[in-house]
């Protein structure tokens, strides 16, 4: 029974109390209109072994920009053996908006006819769910209801959207002893041509010089070339409540989200072995892989990444390398914090390589205040500190990426990989 229908009976039932005690035919009259409807709807409330509905949903993604649409259309079918008047409320995902239509709806089915929901909503990223959507059969007057949860799953996963990469010129020290595209100056079978030394039995054929064994009667020579070979690349986003600042609607959080996802997609297609840490309180581990899968499991493990207000504190020290071989590449994506310095010191420690992807917190703030913010001392201060602490990881042997979100990050990524003179075309 609903509000309106126990506020009628109240009115009825007044109405012939007051007649009685008054002994007024006239209120007697005034109570039978209500009497009626009240009764109306007493024989044509649903019941709910007799009803029988079907839900189905359907779910579309649509590119927007850095976004994507997600549009749901939910269809519901009376499949009773009489006329039925439904209100659907569908639920929403939390924490996104509508874009269009109504997630609500009313209508008046007759047996084995349907109705359609269709309502969209923009989501950056994230992973959606339905189980079940929540359909109110009521009588024609909607005094009686009886609430139902029809079956209606569907899933959806929004990916964080890529920019592209060029190709990253990667020269690690070491490399994984699998094709790749990074020459590892060893002799053996490649595309790049290294030289001729004496044949060894066992050597194909196909690889013999026959012009300069020809040349040298009783001798015989084999062709060398560069192996190629793949780097084994970790990727650490920083996921604790200090990574994120929101100006507005803005995260920064965010654009190292996008980032990742690009870094993972441009090292995958490069042949390289990639794996994933997001560090943070609900921390994800993707192990290393390679291929379209590897990046399935990447985007996946991205769009799912939230901060947690409960990994406050957490400690950059404490930061597990175990899954990450020696020979890794660690790129780590964090805005600066005091305990970066002393983990950097681990993983130089440990023999791996480093580089530091800072997102610039203050230049990221600046768009919120006036222009003569940036120019105030306190600022100019911090501005300074942040230079003598990213100047002092990289006095470490790792590479700094100091990035303005605002600016693209192919071309400094590009700068930062690129072979140093006298470093032997070598990263580090």
């Amino acid at each position: 029974m609903t509000r309106n229908a126990l506020l009628l009976g109240l009115l009825s039932f007044g109405l012939l109390v007051a007649a009685l005690a008054t002994r007024n035919g006239a209120l007697a009259l005034m109570a039978l209109p209500f009497l009626a409807c009240f009764a109306a709807g007493v024989w044509a409330a649903p019941v709910r072994d007799d009803l029988h509905l079907e839900a189905e949903r359907s779910l579309r993604l649509a590119p927007d920009g850095d976004a994507t649409v997600v549009g749901v259309d939910l269809t519901v079918r009376n499949a009773s053996v009489g006329p039925l008047w439904l209100q659907i409320d569908d639920p929403t995902p939390a924490g996104v908006e509508l874009a269009s239509g109504s997630a609500h709806c009313r209508a008046a089915l007759a047996p084995g006819e349907e109705t359609a929901l269709r309502y969209t909503f923009r989501a950056e990223r994230g992973s959606f769910s339905w189980q079940t959507t929540t359909v109110t059969a009521s009588d024609p007057l909607g005094l009686f209801e009886q609430g139902l949860a029809l079956p209606a799953a569907a899933a959806c996963q929004v990916r964080p959207p890529r920019r592209p990469f060029r190709s990253i010129p990667l020269r690690p020290e070491t490399t994984l002893h699998t094709p790749g595209s990074i020459p590892s100056r060893l002799g053996g079978t490649g595309t790049d041509f290294r030289g001729v030394r004496d044949y060894h039995p066992g050597d194909p054929l196909r690889r013999l010089d026959w012009r300069l064994t020809a040349r040298h009667p009783g001798r015989f020579f084999t062709k060398e070339f560069d192996v190629e070979e793949a780097a084994d690349i970790g990727l650490i986003l920083d996921a604790r409540p200090e990574a994120d600042m929101r100006v507005g609607r803005q995260s920064l959080f965010e654009y190292s989200v996008g980032a990742t996802a690009s870094l993972a997609e441009t090292f995958l297609r490069q042949g390289h072995r990639v794996a994933l840490l997001v560090f943070g309180g609900r921390g994800k581990m993707v192990y290393p892989g390679y291929s379209k899968v590897q990046l399935n499991r990447i985007l996946g493990a991205l769009a799912q990444a939230v901060v947690d207000p409960a990994a406050a504190g957490h400690d950059l020290t404490f930061l597990p390398l175990q899954p990450f071989s020696t020979r890794a590449l660690l790129v780590v994506l964090s805005p600066l914090t005091a305990d970066a310095e002393p983990f950097f010191r681990r993983v130089r420690a440990r023999g791996n390589q480093g580089l530091l992807i800072c997102p610039d917190a203050i230049d990221f703030a600046s768009s919120a205040y006036p222009a003569e913010w940036g120019r105030s001392p306190g600022v100019r201060l911090v501005r300074v500190e942040r230079r003598l602490q990213l100047r002092a990881i990289g006095q470490l042997g790792i590479r700094v990426i100091d990035w303005r979100v605002g600016q693209p990050l192919s071309p400094l990524v590009n700068e930062a990989f690129r072979p140093v003179r006298g470093a032997g075309g070598r990263l580090g």
